[in-house]
């Protein structure tokens, strides 16, 4: 069953929401195609790139050293993902300097090129990723720009008070509205299993919900 993905506004405002804990609000600028820039107080821009998946995708106009990259032309690097991959919730976000995320593009890629890979060249699409267990695992090499906090994509979160009779903070929202996506009852027993396996700690696949009508 495929986790339903989680829509890019909601991960954008939560990583919004982690720069304004931060003591460090952004404001929209205008800029062209699909590009979210942002501007600190201080004047300095930030590009804001959400990811569904524990990966940075980044774009090269070559398959060169010293390709131009899809990330360049800021001051940083906003990278906001979900905790769980593909999952509502809780999300995770790193503000990076734009310079050290270009380095580990073209070192990383670089490094995969001498590895003599099975390719035909020509390869233009660069990823970094923050899988844990991961190679090179950038969630953990770039720790010090994790933004400390607490933010989440589901309707109930920790920086809102729960409705009068509601689900409350402390349970994240309610399953219905940590579905996310379809909003469909495949989606929130899908929610559901993530949550469990995340809460005992171990695989999704080893999390079997069964349900029950009528009782």
């Amino acid at each position: 069953m495929a986790s339903p993905r989680v829509p890019n506004d909601d991960l954008l405002n939560a990583g919004l929401d982690l720069m304004r804990q931060d003591g460090k609000p952004l404001t929209r600028v205008d800029s062209f195609g699909r590009s979210m820039m942002y501007k600190l107080p201080d004047g300095k821009s930030v590009r804001v790139r959400t990811c569904n998946d524990h990966i940075l995708i980044v774009l090269a106009d070559e398959d060169s050293k010293g390709a131009k990259l899809n990330i360049e032309g800021t001051d940083y690097l906003l990278v906001v993902m979900p905790e769980v991959e593909r999952t509502p919730g809780k999300v995770n976000a790193y503000l990076i300097p734009t310079t050290v995320a270009v380095e580990a593009s073209r070192s990383s890629h670089q490094a995969w090129k001498e590895s003599n890979p099975n390719t035909k060249g020509d390869n233009k699409t660069w990823n970094l990723w923050f899988r844990r267990g991961a190679k090179n695992d950038y969630s953990t090499k770039w720790a010090e720009y994790q933004l400390d906090g607490e933010a989440y994509t589901d309707a109930v979160t920790s920086s809102q008070p729960a409705p009068a009779g509601g689900a409350g903070g402390s349970g994240r929202g309610a399953i219905a509205a940590n579905a996310g996506g379809d909003g469909s009852f495949k989606a929130i027993v899908e929610m559901a299993r993530q949550m469990v396996s995340k809460a005992a700690g171990v695989s999704p696949d080893a999390v079997r919900i069964t349900i029950q009508f009528g009782v």
